[in-house]
């Protein structure tokens, strides 16, 4: 299951509409891409070429001053707000006052924000079924509040597909039981009708639905897990005529830190299955959490603090649009984040065909010495990086 060889399979490598991780290609682009994969960028200014060596990246088409916008990626599909952080960042715009409360805080929900607006237009974006589906989530941490997820340790290995496959098939038993009562008892719920009437009269609950249900409950929780899958699933939910763009990601068929980080998520989504509305059930399922990893894992931007050179750490988002820049130690491109948009600018000028890069490393990595700068592009990001600044002697 886990990596699979179906091209049709929503877990099947993207390597053809791969974007990243790469850094900057040393070598001429093949020219524009045959076919744009769905949710690459396209303006005037740029297009998105193949290239030998780094996968798809971005061109000038013209010459372009410095300080020319030059993308706005405002496609956030899904992300996390570290628990730690939620009373002190706004849930919509992710705005952050020097780590005072917020003044706005919605204790069912689990997220506090900076304004009425700020709040009005999260729930919108969530629609009903999403904050639903927080506030489903917020009840269950609230009851195990003494819990809670653990920073990974450094340098452990990652588990091998093998394992990954393993471990979700091991739930597999548990998960259909758990599905199953839900979707009886909603049917249960609504049994006037002659679809429910069927279900119910099919399907016979025993002791065992009830258990496994009850033993995914007792499961350590981890909040900032589910509180990841759960955005993407809302998502998906509210937008499935995107999916695409999240398909159209670079994938990486190992992308859990850790055994802890994959029974994490693991356990996860059991703790899902037995609490989400349901309606987002169907979207929820180990091949879609699975992928959520794996388009996250070399695709997400880090949310942080805008005021102190982002030295606080808020969490990370995936913007599909903005993942096609590749990297550069020396970057062409200036990326700010404003609100839940990402925007990019030339940072000096570009002569036409230039390749157009940001970096991926934080603003005290990019300060360290090339072999600290390509140890955490390696670790984080899973590519020796070749950009010019690396490659100077």
């Amino acid at each position: 299951m886990y990596p699979s060889d179906d091209p049709t399979s929503t877990t099947a490598s993207s390597a053809r509409s791969i974007s990243r991780p790469s850094s900057a290609s040393s070598t001429p682009s093949r020219g524009p891409a045959k076919s744009l994969p769905a949710g690459a960028p396209s303006t005037q200014d740029f297009e998105v070429r193949d290239t030998p060596t780094a996968g798809r990246a971005v061109f000038a088409s013209r010459f372009l001053p410095e300080g020319t916008l030059l993308w706005r990626s405002d496609d956030l599909t899904l992300y996390v707000l570290l628990r730690e952080y939620r009373r002190e960042v706004c849930g919509q715009c992710f705005s952050y006052d020097y780590g005072r409360d917020l003044p706005i805080r919605d204790q069912g929900v689990g997220f506090a924000f900076c304004s009425t607006q700020c709040q009005d237009v999260w729930g919108i974006w969530n629609g009903s079924v999403g904050v639903d589906a927080w506030r489903a989530v917020e009840a269950l941490v609230k009851k195990r509040s003494k819990e809670g997820d653990k920073m990974a340790e450094e340098g452990l290995q990652r588990p091998t597909s093998k394992a990954i496959t393993k471990a979700w098939e091991e739930v597999e038993i548990q998960a259909s039981l758990i599905r199953t009562l839900r979707e009886v008892e909603q049917s249960t719920a609504s049994s006037s009708s002659p679809h429910a009437t069927e279900v119910i009269e099919s399907v016979r609950i025993t002791k065992q639905h009830r258990k496994a249900l009850s033993k995914a409950l007792q499961r350590k929780i981890s909040p900032d897990v589910m509180a990841f899958i759960v955005s993407g699933i809302i998502w998906y939910h509210n937008n499935p005529q995107d999916w695409p763009k999240v398909l159209a990601l670079a994938d990486d068929q190992t992308p859990y830190h850790s055994a802890d980080d994959l029974a994490a998520f693991v356990r996860s989504y059991l703790h899902l299955l037995a609490i989400l509305p349901l309606p987002l059930l169907s979207y929820l399922s180990p091949e879609i959490v699975f992928l959520l990893s794996s388009r996250d894992s070399h695709n997400s931007f880090g949310i942080r603090s805008l005021e102190d050179d982002g030295s606080e750490f808020f969490g990370y988002g995936c913007w599909p649009a903005a993942s096609y820049f590749n990297h550069s130690c020396g970057p062409n491109i200036e990326q700010k984040r404003v609100g839940r948009v990402w925007e990019f600018r030339a940072g000096r000028d570009i002569g036409e065909g230039g390749e157009l890069n940001i970096t991926y490393l934080s603003g005290e990595e990019w300060k360290t010495s090339r072999e600290k700068r390509k140890g955490v592009l390696k670790k984080n990001w899973g590519f020796d990086c070749a950009c010019p600044r690396c490659e100077a002697i």
